[in-house]
């Protein structure tokens, strides 16, 4: 063994053992699983193809032999008996296609008898890799852009200003009034913050926003930002905690100079689940002086308590809805988008099984991403929502999440599938009734 893989080893192995001091559950993964079979049964890739490295069991478990190797006692005694092996020269690489053919969609730890997280494993591989320089190059390419240019898609301000001036002129089309998009405002009450797909490809997600604010009599009180407008954070996909956090910051100092009241997170699952549920209890960046809220808790408010009107005729098209893993499994965000979904369409239908149960698109965990492994999405980790979709009959399929929208896209037009994909407030901005008249547009592209 070369120095350089002995170091490599080294440094393999100190991070799976670190995880001895680890959480409680983090350690628990480490000793529990009994290979009952239960995550590969419920598991997306499984599902498509049940190939024994596809296994979730399988996959963790070439974290979980080292761990036992080095850090409990019949691991150190009697080896493979029980599991445990040592790291082995090279092994380091084959972990990519590993760790990377998991969409990280926590769908095992809803079934595992144990609630073993196979995702939080998952991550751990991929925060390996990347230690050693071993991310993949289109996720490291769009966490470099991100960092550089505050969004994944490396827009300017003036690109951005250029977009929201289009889309006030898209409402100014359809309802013949002039509906706003406030951008930089200082001392307005909510930061909306969306992924950054939802202002350069599927907008109508930001103008159902703006004519909700608009219906409400609160076109002053609401703000975007055209230096930070992506919410997408993709540290979370490769397991860097150091540069999710780096992603994170500017976000939350720029809601500080706005000084607004909410930090107001637009249709993206993953986006929201670091600030709410990681960033906010963690206190990464102490006590925060706004609250955080999903659009879509505050749309779904708005519409329980009558203050929304819509002409479903608007929606026509069978509808059903997919739960984003990161909202449904990670955010209980359930209710909410099917709330909006059923107020604004005519014909919503649910596929089986859907909420905390729901199957991931196939794109989850950055994958969706990846245009390097487009036939395994297609074909294998999309599998399973493919033929849930089929199922229901519909022809349109709404998913809060750009990462979604992507994997679903590419799926229907694999599958040539008569199928449109796009947002939860994209319905809502076709039938919205603005001054008692909906949107005059029927294009569903």
């Amino acid at each position: 063994m070369t120095d350089e893989s002995k170091s490599t080893k080294e440094a393999v192995i100190k991070s799976i053992s670190a995880m001895k001091n680890g959480p409680l559950p983090l350690r628990m993964y480490m000793v529990t699983c009994v290979k009952c079979g239960t995550c590969a049964s419920v598991c997306p890739i499984y599902y498509g193809s049940d190939e024994k490295k596809y296994n979730p069991a399988i996959r963790s478990d070439l974290l979980r032999a080292i761990y036992k190797k080095y850090n409990t006692t019949t691991g150190k005694l009697l080896g493979g008996l029980v599991g445990a092996r040592d790291y082995r020269e090279g092994e380091i690489e084959e972990w990519v296609e590993h760790f990377y053919s998991c969409t990280a969609c926590r769908r095992c730890a809803t079934y595992c008898p144990f609630g073993i997280d196979n995702s939080v494993l998952t991550r751990k591989g991929r925060a390996i890799l990347e230690a050693n320089g071993l991310t993949p190059e289109r996720l490291k390419k769009v966490i470099n852009t991100s960092l550089e240019m505050g969004n994944t898609d490396g827009a300017s301000p003036k690109a951005f200003k250029a977009a929201i001036n289009f889309l006030e002129e898209e409402m100014k089309d359809e309802h013949g009034i002039d509906i706003k998009i406030p951008v930089d405002v200082v001392g307005a009450d909510y930061f909306y913050v969306p992924a950054a797909g939802d202002i350069l490809v599927n907008p109508e997600a930001t103008t159902g926003i703006a004519k909700v604010f608009y219906v409400l009599g609160m076109q002053d009180k609401w703000t975007m930002s055209s230096h930070f407008f992506d919410g997408a954070n993709y540290g979370l996909f490769t397991g860097s905690d150091e540069e999710m956090k780096a992603d994170n910051k500017p976000y939350i100092e720029e809601a500080k100079r706005l000084k607004v009241k909410y930090y107001f997170a637009g249709e993206c699952g993953h986006a929201y689940r670091i600030i709410k549920m990681m960033m906010e209890p963690g206190k990464w960046w102490g006590e925060l002086p706004f609250k955080i809220m999903n659009c879509m808790e505050f749309t779904a408010e708005q519409i329980k308590a009558g203050k929304l009107e819509f002409d479903k005729s608007k929606n026509p098209l069978p509808v059903t809805y997919h739960d984003p893993c990161n909202f449904s499994r990670s955010c209980n965000i359930i209710d909410e988008p099917r709330i909006i979904l059923k107020a604004s369409c005519q014909d919503f239908r649910e596929m089986q099984p859907h909420g905390t149960e729901n199957w991931c698109c196939g794109g989850g965990g950055g994958l969706s991403a990846m245009d390097d492994i487009h036939e395994f999405r297609m074909k294998i980790s999309g599998k399973k929502k493919m033929d849930q979709i089929r199922a229901t009959g519909a022809k349109y399929v709404a998913a809060a999440c750009s990462n979604c929208k992507r994997q679903l896209g590419q799926l229907m037009e694999y599958y040539k599938e008569d199928i449109a994909v796009g947002g939860v407030h994209d319905m809502l901005s076709r039938a919205i009734l603005i001054e008692g008249k909906a949107a005059v547009r029927q294009s569903y592209d």
